[in-house]
Formats: C-alpha cells, structure tokens, sequence
C-alpha cells in the first residue's frame, strides 16, 4: 500500500471521529440545556429559560450542520456559542462565583479534542481575560454582581455542569485508551516485525537455517570458550556434486527441494549444539564445537557424505547426489572466520577435484591448489563468452579401401596467456563447475558447420564424430540441442556420430533410452569410445541402438608382439560383426599394426600413423592428396 494512500484512510478515519465526537458533545450540551430550561421555568426565571432555549434551537442548526459533513464550522459554532452563553451567565448573574464558570473547563476540553491550536489558545485567552475584567469591575465597585443566595437551584446546576463535564472526559478518556490500545499493538507488531527482520537477516528464506551472518556470530561467541577449555572449532565447507547438472535437468523448484531436503539431513547428523548454516547456493557450512580429536570429526564427514548420498525423489524421478566436503580448524589454520570459511573451501575444492564424495583437511599446498582452480574456472567461463576454442580433426581411415572417410572432431582451448591447453587438462574441470553443457553445444554446432560445408564440396557420405559427456544426457535437452544444430547447419543427422564411454550406458533408465531413441530417428549414428575398458556388461548393446565400437587405444598399441591382445580385438570384432556393428580400431601408429587389423577385418582406423589431429585447413589438405586423383574429395 502506498504512503499517500495510508494518509488518505488516516485523514477519513480522523474526520469520521471528529464528527463523531461532535454529534455526541452536541446531545449531551443540548440535554443539560433542555434540564436547565427545566430547572429556570420550575424556579419562574423566564427569561433566562427563554435565552437557553434560543440556544438549545440554535445548537440543532449546528448539528444539521454537522450532519452535512460542515465539521470544523459547526465545532466552531458550539464552542463559540458555548463560550458566549457561559460568559453572558458569569456577566449577568453572580460573576466569578457564578455556577456557570464551572463549564468553561468542559469548553476548553472541547476545544482540544473538535478545534486547532489557534482557536484552542484564542478561546482561552478570552476566558481568561474575560473572569479577570469581571473580578476586576467587581473589586473596584465599576460593576457589582449579585451573589445567588438558592444554594439548592446552584448544586442542581452544578451537577448538570459535572454531569457534561464528566461526559467530556469520560470521552476523551476512551479516546486516550484506544489510543494507548493502538500504540500497544503497534508496539507488539514492530517488535515481532523487528524479530521477524532479525531472524531473516540471520537465517535463509529456503531452508531456514542460519545463514553466514549468524554463523559469524555462533563462532565469535564459540571461539573464546574454546580458547579456555583447550579444545578446537572445525569449519566444514560442504558442496553439493552435481547440484547445477539437476537443477538444470528438474528445474529449479527440484533444486530447492533437495535443498531444503539436504539441510535437514545435515542437520539430523550433527550434535543440537553444532551450528549448521547455508552458505550459498549449494553450499552449506557446518562449526563443529569443542572437538578435541580430528578422528571424531572425521567421522561426522562420512556420516555427512553418507547422508547426502541418500537417494531424493522428486515427481518421479530419483536422484542421488554426492559432496565434497572441506575441513578448516581453529587455531592451526587461522582463528579468523572468514579465513577459516576460506581455507575449507580450498580443501573443499581439492576434494571435488579427486572425484567428489570425500573430505580433506586443509593446508597450505591446497590453498596454492584452490587458487588455480577457481582461476582455471574464471578462464574457461571467459573461454566460453569468447569463443576462445577451435577444433582439430583427426582422420578415420577406412581399410578396406584406404581412403579417409570421416574425422573425429577434437576441442582445443586457445588460452590467450598459456597457449594451446588439450582438453585432457579441463574437460573434467569443466564438467565438474557445470560448464561443459556450453562447451558441447559450441562444438556441436561448429561439428555440424565444418560438416555441412565439406558435404557442400563434395564428400557425400563424410561422417564427423563427436564426445558427448554424461553431463550432456543428464540436462535432459540433448535432443533438442542436436535437432536445433542439425536444422541450423541444414545437415542430415547421418553425417554426425556421438562417442561416448562405456560408463554412461550404466544408467538403463528409460529417460536415457528415449533420448536415444529420438536422437537415432534424427539419424544420427552412436559409437562407445575405448570399448572394453568398462562396462562389463554388454546387455546395453542390445538394449541402445549402437553403431559402432571403438576398440580402446590400449588393446591396439604393440599388438604384433602381444598375441592376448591379438585374441582380445580379433573377439571384439567378430562380437561386433555378429551384432551386425563397425569396429574402429584407436591409436594405430606402424604399418604392422595397420596390416594386422586388415587381417583381423576392422573395418575402420585412427592413429598418428596417418595423422595426428589436425586444424581445418591442414586436414582438407590430407584428404585431398590421402585419397586416389578418381575419388578425391572436393573440400576446401
């Protein structure tokens, strides 16, 4: 509500009391007038019943007035008239000690609650000086008021006076009450807003934990009394693993529920007197009291990670997240909270860089370890708004017929300090910050580009391969992502294959196999990079539609001499022959080893011993001097 529209409701609610208000002094003047007329024609005093009564009549035109919502001219009238009436009794009958003086209180007390400050203090001044002039005239003899001797008649009037004086302030009294009332209740609400400010200034609107501000405080508060008792505090930085990858894949009202389910967990693991707080994001942090012993905090880690690992439902689906959890202590590492909170992330960092799901205490090689992460993080995410990779391509020799039918597309980063870095060096970072989402939609659309341009020039059934990540599938837009780059680049999904690990087909769900299957009516080709280093279980052959295997550099290098590795791939290929699938055979580097897989009857090859991978410009140039002058390929 705005502030002009809170000062209208006020202005309309002071204008209905005020009005109030004087209908009800307007009555009770005109009962008290009605009782004295009474009074003066039982006591045959004419005259003054007469002058009352022109009054009592006049006072009913101010109250029509009133009525006609005229507020502050019919206050003005009463009082104005009121104060004439008394002052015309003081004047005419016993002066000072006259019983209508009495009254000028009850006028005055009006005057405050109807009237403003300028009439308040002229009507005031008036009073004064008028029963001032009159004790003056009366002592110095210029004019003489006679005294009433009735003592009854003046008590009766005299009750009648108290009777309205003491509605007047029985009225104001219940008007200063409902105001106490209001400013009592008002009172209570700013203190229970205020405590409502400080608990949401100290703890987090989503889980209701608190948040870094009161964890600031818990340890200022911890850190005193540790020092006293010879024990340690311990800072746990927690980080969820694969937090983004779900909320991307969910949306962001799953990602708060595993949030709000997460902080309970946390929060079931550790003592009442542990503090368990978020941090931000997916970042929790946890001060861990009065802990002699590192064992027994270890063993609240595993507790922890054990905990988060829990599986989390959600509309259906299941979800398993892991963390990474970082351990600072007091006073070894600092008995700064900010440093602490600090050097846990750094340890936290380390952990998530040796595949997650575990804890690390900190030190100081991790700190150097943490600042070239977070870095490497801050590059790549500049990388990737600056388009600073290229991509290299490496032949696939068809044997056969010894001619390059396709390329497997490999991403390059182009640091502007540090040079040429290979993906082996960030890919897994990059999975790990939820980057590589952006980074494979980059090479998706620049695969299909290079492809399509090529095809243009003439080589009609040339196919690129591509990585995709399990990072990929789990967003759960891949398909989306590849019809989207397929229409833009106006490429048939024949000329696109998708390698990926074994590792990934572990996930049998059915979202992963209608993925699969929509991407193959796309008709784009699949093939599982370095088969038979994985999944043993070769049930997903059947159950994914795969075109080809890639038999693992591994098993390829020095075959001539190992005769275990000739049985290996000499039963992978006939596998695959059976299952009616293509073999290419990865990291060929003689001709020996060539000649073998011709024998074996692979049906494809990749190695330095016909390239290594290559920029675009170097590659059009291998393939047109590689293949025969008849069945050249036309690219450029």
């Amino acid at each position: 509500m705005s502030r002009a529209k809170n000062f209208s409701i006020i202005t309309k609610e002071h204008h209905f009391f005020k009005t109030k208000h004087l209908l009800q002094f307007i009555w009770s003047i005109e009962i008290t007038l009605f009782l004295v007329i009474l009074q003066r024609l039982y006591l045959e005093k004419y005259t003054t019943a007469l002058i009352i009564f022109s009054v009592f009549l006049t006072l009913l035109g101010v109250a029509f007035l009133a009525k006609k919502n005229k507020v502050e001219q019919s206050a003005i009238l009463l009082l104005v008239i009121m104060t004439g009436l008394i002052s015309y009794f003081m004047w005419c009958y016993s002066g000072i000690y006259d019983e209508a003086v009495i009254a000028y209180p009850c006028v005055l007390i009006m005057t405050a609650m109807l009237g403003n400050k300028k009439l308040f203090i002229s009507l005031f001044v008036f009073i004064s000086l008028s029963i001032l002039l009159n004790g003056a005239v009366n002592s110095y003899g210029i004019y003489t008021n006679e005294i009433s001797q009735s003592q009854l008649s003046g008590a009766i009037l005299i009750i009648f006076i108290f009777s309205l004086i003491s509605y007047t302030i029985a009225i104001m009294a219940k008007d200063f009450r409902k105001i106490l009332a209001q400013l009592d209740s008002e009172n209570k609400t700013v203190k229970q807003s205020k405590s409502e400010i400080e608990i949401l200034l100290r703890h987090d609107i989503l889980t209701s934990l608190p948040n870094r501000l009161m964890a600031n405080d818990y340890f200022q508060s911890s850190i005193s009394q540790s020092s006293r008792d010879d024990n340690k505090i311990h800072i746990m930085f927690i980080d969820l693993d694969d937090f983004k990858l779900m909320n991307d894949a969910l949306g962001h009202q799953a990602g708060d529920s595993l949030l709000i389910e997460i902080a309970d967990r946390l929060k079931k693991t550790v003592r009442k007197e542990d503090l368990v707080c978020r941090f931000a994001g997916d970042e929790f942090i946890i001060i861990l009291d009065s802990f002699a012993k590192p064992e027994l905090v270890a063993n609240i880690a595993k507790k922890i990670i054990s905990a988060v690992q829990e599986p989390f439902y959600y509309q259906g689906h299941q979800f398993i997240c892991g963390c990474s959890i970082g351990i600072s202590v007091t006073p070894d590492d600092s008995l700064d909270f900010n440093t602490l909170v600090r050097n846990a992330d750094t340890a936290m960092y380390h952990s998530k860089s040796v595949g997650g799901n575990s804890f690390h205490y900190f030190n100081d090689e991790m700190n150097t370890y943490g600042h070239e992460y977070l870095s490497l993080i801050t590059d790549l995410r500049k990388a990737i708004k600056d388009e600073q990779f290229f991509l290299v391509y490496q032949p696939k020799i068809d044997l056969k017929e010894n001619k390059i039918i396709g390329a497997e597309a490999l991403i390059r980063w182009n640091h502007p300090e540090k040079g040429v870095i290979f993906p082996d060096f960030f890919i897994e970072k990059a999975e790990k910050a939820g980057l590589i989402c952006d980074i494979g939609e980059w090479v998706l659309n620049e695969v299909c580009r290079v492809c399509k341009e090529w095809i243009d020039c003439g080589a009609k059934d040339f196919v690129i391969a591509v990585n995709i990540s399990s990072k990929q599938f789990a967003k759960g837009n891949l398909a989306e992502v590849i019809k989207s780059v397929l229409e833009d680049n106006d490429l048939r999904g024949k000329h696109l294959e998708l390698e990926m690990t074994e590792s990934l087909l572990i996930d049998n769900s059915e979202e992963l196999k209608n993925t699969f299957k929509y991407i193959r009516k796309l008709g784009v080709l699949f093939s599982v990079d370095d088969f038979g280093t994985g999944y043993s279980n070769l049930g997903y052959l059947k159950e994914f539609d795969i075109s080809t295997l890639k038999i693992d550099r591994s098993f390829i290098y020095d075959i001539p001499n190992k005769t275990k590795n000739q049985a290996l791939v000499k039963a992978i290929i006939q596998m695959a022959k059976g299952l009616e699938l293509n073999t290419v055979a990865e990291g060929i580097e003689d001709l020996a080893t060539a000649n073998m897989l011709i024998d074996f009857e692979c049906d494809s090859a990749q190695g330095y011993f016909w390239s290594k991978p290559i920029v675009k410009r170097e590659f059009v140039k291998l393939v047109e001097e590689f293949n025969n002058e008849s069945e050249k390929l036309a690219i450029s």
